[in-house]
């Protein structure tokens, strides 16, 4: 536990002096975790990387690139059997159109045209 404020400890770690304050008014609490892994070394792969190789141009600008792996979606994370309304689809299908709208038009040239 951390001292939280003003509150200092003395160098067994225990409170300096009591001063009738609740223990949680005086310390807060982290919680710190984290997963085991393994690191493999691969030059050829880093190096793959480092030089953006696995990008590709988006829309064809090749000042632009994006990865050309998108995410992998994980059906067994969602709720499957939820259905949408038809208002809730309606609106649903509105905001993809404009989501992905830069994926299939130009902005810059509509822009432009107007």
């Amino acid at each position: 536990m951390y001292a939280r404020g003003k509150g200092k400890k003395s160098r067994r770690n225990k409170p300096a002096a009591a001063t009738g304050e609740a223990d949680s008014d005086k310390y807060a609490e982290l919680l710190v975790f984290g997963y085991a892994c393994k690191v493999f070394r691969d030059d050829e792969r880093a190096l793959y990387h480092e030089h953006g190789d696995h990008l590709i141009p988006w829309m064809g600008d090749k000042k632009i690139t994006v990865d050309r792996k998108l995410p992998k979606y994980d059906s067994g994370s969602w709720n499957t059997s939820y259905q949408l309304s038809e208002e809730e689809a309606r609106i649903e299908a509105l905001c993809d159109e404009e989501r992905y709208l830069a994926m299939h038009t130009d902005l810059l040239e509509e822009e432009a045209r107007q």
